[in-house]
């Protein structure tokens, strides 16, 4: 009786001690970067996030060295945004809104909703994330400005370039924005009776009918893949639709056509530039983060 009274005492000690290990475990943080904490929650947050996008993108996907990846990617920001914070660089609340705004515009509330769900965010978090990521970019541009480049270097590039520098094919539109399919369609029927386009447009403009834009020189497949696949099929002055956009439905009419072709260095210019910046911007920003790495005091509590 003594010895039974023995062994469950010893392993209700046992299962004691097994569970404070692995209370102490899990309120161990991801990763501490010269003290500072880097939460489970943010790395599961992360993780979250990168197994959604690679749903979409049909990429196998392997946990454990996902898991690793991401553990150094949060280090490696975290050396970063402290170094950021060093040297004053921020970003505001309102920037960060901007770029939601941007986004919600872009895909819809329903689907801007929908993503942060399946990422496992909520409004605040995702601008958490997006003032981090201008805070990252803010800095990284600072290792190479814009004027250390030079127009030789450019024209260098340009010239030994094993690929040529081509030009997309783009229209030059105007775009009649309607509230409802029957207004398009019937604006649309009129129009089939012969009526000019433009000055028709202007005049629903003028009547509060519908937004009249003119987008300029625009590439086709800017819009959604049905409108795209028609205005492609356009010639020059005619006019297509209704179409049915995220915020309405579109009529539209091509000025003119510009077909794919080789462009020059002065069309080329703007993309040289950024080309050689975020090289040279990724080349001095790697070479700086592993030299603060090898002096930072780096601990990773999972595997």
């Amino acid at each position: 009786m003594k010895g039974a009274l023995m062994r469950g005492k010893a392993v209700a000690g046992a299962v004691v001690i097994f569970c404070t290990l692995c209370m102490c475990a899990c309120s161990r943080p991801a990763a501490t970067v010269n003290g500072k904490k880097i939460s489970r929650e943010t790395l599961e947050l992360h993780m979250k996030e990168r197994v959604e996008e690679h749903k979409v993108q049909q990429v196998t996907i392997d946990g454990k060295k996902l898991r690793e990846a991401i553990i150094q990617e949060l280090v490696s920001e975290r050396i970063t945004l402290d170094a950021a914070a060093e040297k004053g660089i921020t970003a505001s609340d309102a920037d960060a809104d901007k770029e939601i705004e941007a986004i919600r515009q872009r895909v819809g509330d329903e689907s801007f909703q929908k993503q942060l769900k399946e990422k496992g965010m909520t409004v605040d978090s995702f601008r958490q994330r997006i003032k981090e990521k201008m805070i990252l970019t803010k800095f990284i541009e600072g290792f190479v400005r814009e004027s250390d480049l030079t127009e030789q270097e450019m024209r260098d590039y340009y010239r030994n370039s094993a690929k040529p520098f081509l030009k997309p094919a783009r229209v030059n539109m105007m775009v009649v924005e309607f509230q409802t399919e029957d207004a398009a369609r019937a604006a649309a029927e009129d129009l089939k009776k012969g009526v000019d386009f433009d000055a028709y447009a202007k005049k629903l403009s003028e009547d509060k009918k519908a937004v009249v834009s003119d987008y300029g020189w625009v590439s086709p497949d800017f819009f959604s893949a049905d409108m795209a696949a028609s205005v492609k099929g356009l010639r020059d002055g005619q006019h297509g639709g209704p179409y049915q956009g995220q915020k309405g439905f579109y009529l539209v009419r091509v000025k003119e056509r510009q077909t794919e072709g080789i462009a020059t260095y002065d069309e080329s210019k703007l993309m040289i530039r950024n080309i050689l910046l975020q090289q040279r911007r990724t080349v001095a920003y790697m070479q700086w983060l592993e030299q603060q790495r090898r002096t930072a005091k780096i601990v990773i509590n999972v595997s």
